[in-house]
Formats: structure tokens, C-alpha cells, sequence
């Protein structure tokens, strides 16, 4: 007993394409992606120690990768920096007590 197969050819339909101009697609990606407002230095170097002190205090590696997670959604990379300038500082500690 054989079967046989035969091809069937069928019409694919276009999907519609996304065809925004340039001042449209800019107030879409305005709407949905927030703006970071400017800091001042000050402000920025604030930031990161803020950072850095939630790395620190945060024990639990999962919260930190959320909060590292919402804070970059947001817009917020100085405080980011921080965390990452902690857990370099402290992952090269550890590297050299082995």
C-alpha cells in the first residue's frame, strides 16, 4: 500500500507594511519610548553611588537583574553604571582571593 502526495500551491495574501513618514514614526517611538532627561554631573554621580548601594545591598541576585531590568526601561543608565561598577569592583575582589 503507497500513498502519494500531491503539492498543493496556494496564493500567500501580502500583509500591509508599516509605511509612517518621518514625523510620524518619530511621535510613535516619542509615545512608547520614554525620553531620559539630562542630569547634571552632580546629579549623575548621585545616580551611581545610588547604585552602588543597591548592589550592595541587595543579596539576592534575581532582584537585582529586575531592578536593572526596570531602571535601563526607564531610562535611568547612571544608576545602572553604578551596579555594574559595583559588581565589577567586587568580582574582581573575589577573583583574586581564590
Amino acid at each position: 500500500m503507497s500513498t502519494t502526495i500531491t503539492p498543493v500551491q496556494t496564493q500567500t495574501a501580502e500583509a500591509p507594511a508599516f509605511k509612517a513618514k518621518g514625523k510620524s514614526a518619530n511621535m510613535i517611538a516619542d509615545m512608547v519610548i520614554p525620553k531620559a532627561k539630562k542630569l547634571t554631573p552632580e546629579q549623575a554621580f548621585m545616580e551611581r553611588v545610588a547604585g552602588m548601594s543597591c548592589a550592595a545591598s541587595t543579596p539576592d541576585k534575581e532582584i537585582l537583574k529586575e531592578t536593572v531590568l526596570r531602571e535601563t526601561a526607564l531610562g535611568h543608565f547612571d544608576f545602572v553604571k553604578g551596579i555594574n561598577e559595583y559588581l565589577a569592583n567586587s568580582a574582581a575582589k573575589n577573583g583574586y582571593k581564590k
